[in-house]
């Protein structure tokens, strides 16, 4: 009886565990609803200008050369059916490294590159990058998909980032950025981190159970960067949105 009763306690304890665990995530995000980057910016109402897709991998001692490495690269280049493309190939003592570029049948422009950074006595360090970017309407972003289907064959763990950019006339005020940045927040169901302004840039980090993708920086997880800056020459005030972080220069 005594055994029978402790295996009831631990099936419910472990069923309590459960339950709480699926609340907190259910209060996250009640209906299990997903938004992309291309969701996020648009709630900006910004007009869209580039949209950048880029991957990065650390490949393991498997790969001894650049020629392995680009294989991979090339692999990718032969899933986005870009069959014209240029190579060139650097080496040194500390450096070995081969880029591929081309551009997909709608435009999107394809970087790539197979890297070897140490000299062959030490320790080397092995990368490999994808570089996605188009001046339309989001085509780069669809390529995840493919790309991250390519890195995963070949057991890559790849650090994905996806990032817009878009632009208003002008020089929008303090006021006008907040409203912009709080839209992006709220229909976004994100929470602000942290924030940063310097002249006239702004940059914002939050997060968002509704993004699947995130980032731990400072023991917080981060998924969603919003950053503005103004252009004097230009007269236009860019937004840039991605995930998890924005890394492009602004």
């Amino acid at each position: 009886m005594r055994k029978f009763s402790f295996v009831l306690l631990s099936i419910l304890l472990i069923i309590a565990i459960l339950g709480t665990a699926f609340y907190i995530l259910g209060k996250d995000n009640p209906d299990g609803r997903q938004i992309s980057i291309k969701d996020a910016f648009n709630y900006s109402g910004a007009k869209m200008i580039v949209n950048d897709l880029y991957f990065f991998a650390r490949a393991s001692d498997d790969y001894n050369t650049v020629s392995e490495l680009s294989k991979v690269c090339e692999d990718v280049f032969k899933t986005l059916e870009i069959s014209q493309y240029s190579k060139n190939t650097n080496s040194s003592d500390n450096l070995a490294k081969k880029e591929m570029h081309g551009t997909t049948a709608d435009g999107v422009k394809v970087s790539a590159m197979a890297s070897i950074v140490g000299n062959k006595s030490g320790n080397r360090d092995k990368y490999i990058t994808i570089d996605a970017t188009e001046a339309g309407d989001g085509k780069a972003l669809l390529l995840r998909e493919k790309i991250e289907g390519v890195f995963t064959k070949y057991r890559l763990k790849a650090e994905i980032n996806s990032c817009i950019t878009g632009t208003y006339e002008g020089d929008l005020s303090d006021n006008q950025l907040e409203s912009i940045c709080r839209k992006i927040l709220n229909e976004s169901s994100a929470k602000k981190i942290d924030s940063f302004r310097q002249q006239n840039e702004i940059s914002v980090s939050a997060f968002s159970p509704l993004i699947s993708d995130k980032l731990r920086v400072g023991g917080k997880n981060v998924n969603l960067g919003i950053a503005f800056r103004y252009n004097k020459l230009e007269n236009r005030t860019y937004l840039w949105v991605a995930t998890p972080v924005v890394n492009a220069e602004y």
